[in-house]
């Protein structure tokens, strides 16, 4: 059974590309490929599922292919499955099968039909490969997909303001995510110095002296992968993104963040398991977090005065006690309220449109004043102050807002320097200094070698901060992405000698995507249209080829698996000693806001209401 998991992965990344080569106005045969694709998978995942029962529920593990391998380094594409797998895949195959169906009547004749299909069978083959991962490169394959194809569907009217926005926002709360699972292979690959796969925590991986024995990996390991998971099920303090997700279409909504990518996080935790399992002290700290989602998301959702808000954070609420679950060990019963709470949430939102118009007649023919209540009370002062509470969805969007993201904006526009001009005078000229010494290490002292990686690295994080606050020009904007990209690459290759051709794998896919996308920029020069980034321009109105080669361009640039830069990128970080944190929270926080910077290069160009105000377009929210 172990050597069919792959075709799992292949089933659905064959009908997504088979979609996308359908021509758009044929909306018949767009449905069929996809709804054939995920009936296909469903049953085949029934079949295997019957016989791996009959096998008395074996744990599956098959190695697949050998993308890279050094002497100390092993990137293969390896899948896993067990209950967990079995309980999700199934899951997963339902809802997307009912959403599908139920999407072909509710997006018909609509302007992006082919697109709206094409993200959701992405999105289905981007879940399928996190669901049967057997190792964390693997499972990180899937998590950018997930990612990408939320900012695409939240964004899906894309020629009105806030669905932009809000994609934006939520975007740059899963590049956090991202990152911090990337640092947390990081760590896992200097803890059991190798490449860890799921089935090593089954032979007792988790007992290597190297990792139980150290004062730091068994408190900073499971700490990383919380972080991701809860930034991922959007638990707190960190849960105001999941309502502005929902600015996308209702059927998107409800198998994104009603049934399946919210839940994601807790996958994560039960995946994670066996490395905190025996720590007392990080069971607490989850099953608080898990606590204070319930009671804050419980009492928000109870006061919303939006259908789609409302149903977003009640599922937050039940995903908080998922959280308390896992740490408990009752992993069963989270599965079980897994399977409930996401067919739950998929039936409330795709019958939301038709309860509000309900409740809507109610009210207005049957309006009853409510009676007014004696607020002097002390029980009633105290619910007065949890409904204020909860209305204003306790302020986590604003503390975000104030203390994550304006403070990297401040420091970003107090670099006005970083400009074209100094870039190719002062700055190109150093980093092919700088890459003359990575291939001639021995011309530098060693005292000079110990500090400048942390020098490049802090170079690299101004050229990214400036690049995620640029309003200015997008020629500018890119280039700083580039710069910081050189410089990221030039600080880990001054820091330790390793193979070049890591290095040269990282640089291929960030050179070849950074040409194409100067290219597109100067085709919108050529056909004058605006190339600043102090508004949303739209332009995919008029050049949706050109938007497309972009944003290819963009994903390269900020490590997303369609270039050789994703294996690069995973290789590079391996280079950083396990001691150097200071190198690593700079290279962690240039790869945050580099990836921030491209997607609001991008958004602001491409998206948003047309410069022409004489089209038709929706300014409020969807």
């Amino acid at each position: 059974m172990n050597q069919y998991l792959s075709c799992f992965i292949l089933l659905p990344l064959g009908g997504w590309l088979l979609s996308v080569l359908l021509p758009g106005r044929n909306e018949k045969m767009i449905f069929g490929v996809s709804v054939a694709t995920v009936g296909l998978q469903l049953a085949a995942l029934a079949i295997l599922t019957g016989a791996w029962s009959m096998a008395q529920f074996p744990v599956l593990f098959f190695e697949g292919p050998v993308l890279y391998e050094t002497h100390d380094s092993h990137f293969s594409i390896d899948f896993y499955f067990d209950r967990v797998t079995a309980v999700y895949g199934i899951v997963a195959a339902v809802l997307t099968l009912l959403v599908l169906i139920f999407s072909r009547y509710y997006m018909h004749r609509d302007r992006g039909y082919k697109r709206y299909f094409n993200n959701m069978m992405f999105f289905f083959a981007g879940l399928k490969i996190v669901l049967f991962a057997g190792n964390f490169e693997t499972l990180f394959i899937g998590w950018e997909i997930l990612g990408v194809t939320s900012f695409f569907l939240i964004a899906y009217y894309r020629d009105r303001y806030l669905p932009v926005k809000n994609a934006l926002k939520v975007v740059s709360l899963y590049r956090v995510a991202d990152v911090a699972l990337l640092i947390g292979i990081w760590l896992m690959h200097h803890a059991f110095e190798r490449n860890v796969n799921f089935a090593d925590f089954l032979n007792g991986a988790v007992t290597d002296p190297n990792f139980t024995e150290h004062s730091v990996y068994p408190v900073l390991v499971p700490a990383i992968f919380l972080l991701a998971a809860v930034v991922k099920s959007a638990q707190f303090p960190l849960s105001s993104w999941l309502p502005r997700a929902m600015e996308g279409p209702t059927t998107s909504s409800a198998i994104f963040y009603g049934s399946l990518s919210v839940h994601i996080g807790v996958f994560l935790l039960l995946r994670t398991y066996p490395i905190w399992e025996a720590s007392w002290v990080f069971k607490t700290v989850v099953v608080v977090i898990g606590l204070l989602t319930a009671l804050t998301a419980g009492v928000t959702a109870r006061v919303q005065s939006t259908v789609k808000t409302q149903i977003a954070y009640a599922s937050v609420a039940q995903i908080g006690l998922m959280f308390v679950e896992v740490a408990l060990g009752w992993h069963t019963l989270a599965l079980v309220h897994f399977a409930a709470n996401a067919f739950l949430r998929t039936y409330q939102l795709l019958v939301s449109p038709s309860v509000l118009s309900y409740l809507i007649h109610d009210q207005f023919f049957y309006f009853k004043k409510p009676a007014l209540k004696n607020l002097h009370s002390f029980w009633n002062k105290i619910r007065a102050s949890a409904y204020v509470l909860g209305i204003k969805e306790w302020n986590l969007d604003a503390f975000m807002r104030h203390f994550l993201w304006d403070p990297l904006k401040w420091a970003g526009n107090h670099l006005q320097f970083l400009n074209l001009r100094m870039l190719g005078f002062v700055f190109l000229p150093l980093v092919l200094c700088g890459f003359y010494f990575v291939y001639n290490r021995s011309l530098l002292p060693e005292p000079v070698l110990g500090y400048l990686p942390s020098a490049m690295a802090v170079l690299g994080t101004l050229m990214a901060l400036k690049a995620f606050a640029e309003r200015g020009s997008a020629y500018n904007a890119l280039a700083l992405v580039v710069m910081n990209q050189l410089f990221s690459a030039l600080s880990i290759g001054l820091n330790a000698e390793f193979e070049y051709r890591q290095i040269h794998l990282f640089l291929s896919g960030i050179v070849v995507s950074a040409l194409v996308g100067f290219y597109c920029l100067w085709r919108l020069d050529q056909w004058r249209a605006s190339v600043q980034l102090d508004r949303f321009h739209g332009h995919s109105f008029y050049y949706p080829g050109l938007a497309f080669a972009f944003v290819l361009a963009c994903l390269g640039l900020s490590g997303f698996p369609i270039t050789p830069t994703f294996i690069g990128e995973d290789l590079l970080l391996g280079n950083i000693d396990e001691h150097q944190f200071f190198l690593l929270g700079f290279t962690a926080l240039s790869l945050i806001l580099d990836g921030l910077a491209v997607f609001r290069i991008y958004a602001r160009l491409f998206l948003g209401p047309n410069l022409n105000g004489y089209h038709e377009v929706a300014y409020k929210s969807s």
